[in-house]
């Protein structure tokens, strides 16, 4: 009897890597060229999303077999809380690391956790951390990183999609409503100083390597504005929550909805926030993070895609202010003030700008931001650049675009939060088979029930209906009424055996 061969992370993926590289032939005939068994190679080929996510959430690649420590609990919410510290890039030290495992330990209700040296160890292991004394400054690692994985991981990927395929998202908070903080006046005159407009929604751009745009997600605080009534079509996609925040939830919903729309597979890039970090697998959707603290350099909606579309957004929202003023000036008793107009922009009118300013991103424009980010080698394309209002300079110009950059749009995870995730995961795996109830044996509708079913949907069908419709509905009929024929003769059948 031959040995269990067991692989790590390392070897699987340089075996499906080879195995790509195969020219056509059967699943037994790929296995003996790449000297592995049929039944390894296959379920290889099931687990392979799984296989390349836990290489790019940097599990140990020499790990063969995933095994857990003595409180499986206590490292997962452990591990969860240290990529997010990381994610700030805090420095963080194996003493902190410890007490951090024994406050997450009572919150998970485990008293009596003690995390030992040996427990320590071993954990770092298994989840691949070492300590490293940072070098350099930080921009300098940040672009060793971004150019490393472009060199090494991008040419796999794109071998295996067209230009069509590969979509790059993220998300952007935009003060719907905000306008430049300076104005022309005349010496003498007294201007009032107001507030910068900081109603907000977050705005999800998703777009293609050849330029192709995905319809806009809007993400707002209220789900159904007071402008949205009557309204029976959004210009965008539009979801809510409390924050206006992208969470795992939307993401998934909006994957879900996309990826039953394709016919196709999809390659989509985005950064690894809590929000992205989905757990739902995907039909013709192949999720890829991009590096931590490398999205600045590389992702091509850092790169000007989402600040083109702001300057779009900003300079249609200003004219449609200065519109407003024009058209007021003959009367007066006007007194109207431009951030006083822009105070009253509804929801829904900044739904339609955003979607104004998204059609008018080119195609050029986002080839070029993928080719600045790396992913394209071809020259740069010239694209017409957006027009600047002349009475700002360069730099309010920018201060105006970039007013809403730092703006939070994701979800914030706390330690009760990731304590709460894994307890919740704890129960539901508890309730499995363990459940007293039954469900009740749902009684399949008679022939008799049938039939007065279909005599209802006849008379609604006469009333409501024209001929074509009655027309189907009348071979629908005809089809249950050979079913219960049908029906009929089995049960005849069945009392006459039981009767002999």
């Amino acid at each position: 009897m031959n040995k269990r061969r067991d692989l790590s992370v390392e070897e699987k993926l340089d075996v499906l890597k080879k195995y790509d590289e195969l020219p056509k032939m059967s699943q037994r005939q790929a296995a003996c060229k790449l000297n592995v068994s049929q039944s390894l190679l296959g379920r290889m080929l099931k687990s392979r999303q799984e296989i390349e996510g836990n290489a790019l959430e940097n599990v140990n690649s020499n790990r063969k077999r995933k095994r857990a420590g003595k409180e499986e609990e206590v490292e997962e919410a452990l591990k969860q809380w240290f990529t997010k510290v990381r994610e700030k890039d805090a420095r963080v030290t194996g003493p902190l690391l410890r007490q951090k495992a024994e406050d997450l330990a009572k919150k998970l209700g485990k008293d009596d956790f003690v995390a030992t040296e040996g427990w320590f160890h071993r954990w770092k292991k298994r989840e691949n951390i070492s300590f490293v004394k940072p070098h350099g400054e930080q921009g300098e690692a940040d672009q060793v990183a971004a150019r490393s994985w472009i060199n090494s991981e991008w040419p796999s990927l794109i071998a295996k999609y067209p230009p069509s395929c590969v979509f790059n998202a993220d998300e952007t908070g935009l003060y719907f409503r905000a306008l430049p903080e300076h104005t022309y006046a005349f010496k003498n005159e007294k201007t009032r100083g107001t507030k910068t407009s900081k109603e907000r929604l977050t705005i999800l751009c998703c777009a293609s390597m050849d330029g192709e745009k995905r319809k806009l997600l809007a993400i707002g605080k209220s789900k159904n504005p007071r402008c949205f009534k009557g309204v029976k079509n959004l210009p965008v996609d539009y979801t809510a929550n409390s924050n206006a925040w992208m969470t795992k939830e939307i993401f998934t919903e909006w994957l879900t909805k996309w990826d039953n729309e394709l016919c196709h597979d999809v390659l989509l890039l985005v950064d690894n926030c809590t929000a992205h970090v989905v757990t739902v697998k995907f039909k013709h959707i192949n999720l890829v993070f991009l590096p931590s603290n490398t999205t600045s350099i590389i992702q091509p909606c850092d790169q000007g895609i989402i600040r083109t579309f702001k300057a779009y957004y900003r300079t249609g929202m200003r004219k449609n202010v200065i519109s407003v003023i024009d058209s007021n000036l003959e009367q007066e008793l006007c007194t109207l003030r431009a951030h006083e107009i822009a105070k009253k922009i509804t929801v829904l009118e900044g739904l339609h700008l955003a979607y104004e300013a998204w059609n008018m991103v080119s195609k050029i424009t986002i080839r070029n931001c993928f080719r600045h980010g790396g992913f394209i080698l071809c020259p740069k394309e010239v694209e017409a650049a957006v027009e600047k209002p002349t009475d700002l300079s360069t730099e309010l110009y920018n201060e105006w675009i970039n007013i809403d950059e730092e703006v939070q749009t994701t979800e914030l995870v706390t330690e009760e939060d990731i304590c709460g995730e894994i307890q919740s995961k704890r129960f539901k795996e508890n309730m499995v088979g363990d459940s007293d109830e039954e469900e009740p044996d749902e009684k399949p509708p008679s022939t008799k029930e049938m039939l007065e079913a279909l005599q209802i949907l006849r008379r609604g069908i006469q009333q409501r209906g024209d001929f074509d419709v009655f027309e189907k509905h009348k071979s629908y009929e005809d089809m249950i009424m050979k079913l219960a024929e049908e029906a009929k003769i089995q049960s005849t059948l069945d009392v006459f055996l039981s009767k002999n």
